[in-house]
């Protein structure tokens, strides 16, 4: 077996950002989420430097991540049905950004959606977050609004400093 750092130079070799990226996200639910979109991008043509020996090498460390991480070990399944299959906000945001739809929707019912939710919407990398157009931004916020009323025990407690400076 080759060993993980290897792998990592003969991806960094070809593709220096890949390698940055695969880094950043190793411990995390979302890299094999990450390496499988890499994948099928290579297959599909669209990534042709990430082909052959590439391919190889991020198929290993996928693998390796697996038994380094096994909570993190499926790939995390795409939406196809459930709750927010037919939600017509979780469809705005699934069909611009699948990433992000795919981990609201693993959070959905759960404390942790909120926080996702609210990371999404408010900018904390000082000013370098992008944003997102108009009609994705206000489907977080809507699907937000539905989380809080099915979910009201996991309602996001924000303190607001004209709350606190006034209610004394």
């Amino acid at each position: 077996m080759v060993g993980k750092n290897d792998l990592f130079r003969r991806v960094a070799a070809r593709s220096p950002d890949t390698v940055e990226r695969l880094i950043s996200l190793w411990g995390s639910a979302d890299l094999p989420v990450f390496v499988g979109d890499l994948l099928n991008a290579a297959r599909g043509g669209s990534r042709p430097e990430l082909v052959g020996d590439l391919a190889w090498a991020l198929e290993q460390l996928l693998e390796q991540h697996r038994n380094e991480f096994p909570q993190f070990g499926a790939e995390v399944a795409r939406v196809a049905e459930g709750v927010l299959a037919g939600n017509l906000h979780f469809q705005i945001i699934q069909a611009r950004f699948p990433r992000v739809a795919q981990k609201l929707a693993a959070n959905w019912g759960q404390a942790a959606f909120s926080e996702y939710a609210n990371e999404l919407l408010n900018d904390k990398r000082s000013g370098v977050r992008q944003g997102f157009p108009e009609d994705v931004a206000l489907a977080i916020f809507r699907l937000v609004q539905e989380h809080d009323l099915a979910f009201p025990q996991f309602v996001l407690k924000v303190t607001d400093i004209w709350v606190v400076t006034n209610a004394n």
